[in-house]
């Protein structure tokens, strides 16, 4: 192991194949499994990497999550589905052992200039407020930082915090913004959950990120909140904004259970 790779937090290492979980990319629920987190970062990285046609932008990123994703090598397979002129769509798949543990959906589509509309943005500046452990527990070994504007992880009702994450997704390469952002998307279910914890347990099933524009700089904010119906899933719904303003709005379809630990079938 190289002195990068024991001082550098990071979510997989890569080999000729495909990409390898570390520790810090495991679920909190299963031992031997992948969390979601790391999931949807390493799929924004392959979308990344993928070089899709320059003169279209990313609209909207969906991702499901087919059970227990095993702590594995990972094997990204890249379908064009859709090549029109004003719109591409693309299938993203990651398979373990020839079988699909996740797989997304990219819709793109062509660059025009066009008036702008923007989301109304009320939240504070991130150098406004003061940093703070905001997680707990999933800090990526303290490269995950907080600004925390309002409520709690574990803690039911709505909850608001700049992000920043300072480690790698894969080792070696230095994590965009956009990577950076599907990787928190998939906290919106934490930050901004309905329930405490030690009651039920609310793991999300998939990730659906809208896209107004690409995310910029280094704080990113995620504000959340959780609604349901009390028939056992429910909608949890996520602002997502930069220093600029909003740059994204997303949704995670939550599997509403008993207690701490559920299992995804």
């Amino acid at each position: 192991m190289t002195d990068k790779a024991t001082t550098i937090p990071h979510y997989f290492t890569t080999d000729d194949k495909g990409f390898v979980p570390s520790g810090l990319a495991r679920n909190p629920w299963f031992a031997n499994a992948v969390a979601g987190g790391p999931i949807a970062a390493l799929i924004g990285h392959v979308v990344e990497a993928a070089g899709f046609d320059g003169r279209f932008e990313i609209c909207r990123l969906t991702i499901d999550i087919l059970g227990i994703v095993p702590r594995a090598r990972l094997v990204p397979r890249i379908t064009p589905v859709r090549q029109g002129r004003q719109a591409q769509f693309h299938r993203v798949e990651l398979l373990a052992e020839d079988r699909c543990v996740a797989q997304a959906h990219v819709l793109l589509a062509r660059h025009l200039d066009t008036p702008e509309f923007p989301a109304p943005q009320p939240h504070p500046a991130p150098e406004e407020v003061p940093e703070n452990d905001f997680l707990v527990g999933a800090s990526m070994a303290g490269a995950i930082r907080t600004r925390p504007v309002m409520g709690r992880v574990r803690e039911p009702g709505r909850g608001v915090s700049w992000m920043r994450m300072d480690g790698e997704v894969v080792l070696g390469v230095p994590a965009s913004p956009f990577v950076k952002a599907c990787l928190f998307a998939d906290f919106g279910n934490g930050v901004g959950s309905a329930t405490f914890a030690h009651e039920w347990s609310y793991a999300n099933l998939d990730i659906s990120i809208q896209f107004l524009r690409m995310p910029r700089g280094d704080w990113l904010l995620l504000d959340a909140h959780t609604e349901g119906a009390g028939n056992g899933h429910a909608v949890a719904q996520s602002v997502f904004a930069d220093a600029e303003g909003v740059y994204a709005k997303g949704t995670q379809t939550i599997f509403v259970a008993a207690g701490q630990k559920i299992e995804r079938s």
